[in-house]
């Protein structure tokens, strides 16, 4: 690996304007655990995975950075680690975001785990830059742009410590703005099925209760609340899981869904449990049972009646 010179620290201002399609972070490593297998083809894989001999220490930003992507296909390690199995170049990506993650020393001659910094590269379409770095902070439980050696990561790195912090303060309440737009928008949502049920009942299906809609309503704005906590407490996945019950009410209070639509023709089940035995009446059904054609069996005597030649070949030999 060339390692390049210092880079001179740029200095920008604090109201950091997020780029349209490209994020560059840095990052301070504090544990090198785990340690990642290396395949054949250069993919990244868990330790216990067969067949792989190379190694590397992925690092506490890496494995949760790795976590909060999302589904995707293995790394693809671009550098492999030589001595030191903590510099290393992986890129991990998918169809909307691709990810380069670099790891290298910064102080100390790489002796600890907290001697390493990781370079993150971000390209792809903002809201998953923004939702990215929003889950990484919040799976840390830490800000990950604090140094250990405050002036050499500004060094190496060649951006100022609070411009850094800048960086990742924008993404990092970008993410947070689209998860409130997220909940606002479904409790407008249940706000606005609520003004209109009093129309909707006219042309409701008969088994549509506009009582039980209400309560589907309140249902999901409770749910809107309990979004609101989750995020509150920086959970992006509990706000997806609450936003998407919220959801699930409203649809089962909107009389024009398919699943209150099907309230009209009532639990099909139910009715043919209702049917009494006596309501039954089977004396006019037939069931008839055809003669099946027979299927010939040639045995020893049908053979004989049909003069069929009987060639005796054990003679022969």
């Amino acid at each position: 690996m060339v390692k390049s010179g210092p880079k001179e620290v740029r200095h920008i201002t604090k109201s950091v304007e997020l780029d349209a399609m490209e994020s560059q972070l840095y990052a301070q490593v504090h544990s090198g655990n785990p340690e990642m297998k290396i395949d054949a083809d250069g993919r990244l894989r868990h330790s216990n995975y067969p067949g792989a001999e190379g190694s590397l220490y992925l690092g506490d930003v890496g494995d949760a950075l790795l976590r909060c992507f999302g589904a995707h296909e293995p790394p693809r390690v671009t550098e492999i680690p030589g001595f030191d199995q903590q510099i290393w170049r992986i890129v991990v990506s998918d169809i909307g975001l691709s990810v380069t993650i670099e790891s290298r020393s910064y102080w100390g001659f790489g002796l600890f785990s907290s001697c390493f910094l990781n370079s993150i590269q971000m390209t792809g379409s903002l809201i998953r830059r923004a939702r990215l770095a929003f889950d990484l902070c919040a799976s840390l439980g830490r800000n990950p742009w604090e140094a250990k050696r405050i002036g050499r990561f500004a060094k190496a790195t060649g951006v100022s410590a609070s411009n850094e912090k800048a960086e990742w303060g924008a993404l990092i309440e970008r993410g947070h703005a689209d998860l409130v737009d997220s909940i606002d928008t479904v409790r407008s949502k249940a706000h606005a099925l609520e003004k209109e049920l009093p129309t909707l009942a006219e042309d409701a299906p008969d088994r549509w209760d506009e009582d039980i809609a209400l309560e589907e309503i309140g249902a999901a704005l409770a749910e809107c609340n309990v979004a609101s906590d989750a995020l509150h407490d920086r959970s992006a996945t509990g706000v997806e899981r609450a936003l998407s019950r919220a959801e699930s009410h409203i649809i089962e209070a909107d009389p024009r869904t398919e699943v209150a639509a099907q309230h009209s023709g009532g639990d099909v089940l139910e009715e043919m449990a209702a049917i009494e035995a006596d309501e039954l009446d089977l004396s006019d059904t037939v069931l008839e049972l055809r003669e099946l054609p027979r299927e010939p069996v040639m045995t020893h005597d049908a053979l004989t009646q049909q003069d069929i030649p009987f060639v005796d070949l054990s003679e022969e030999e």
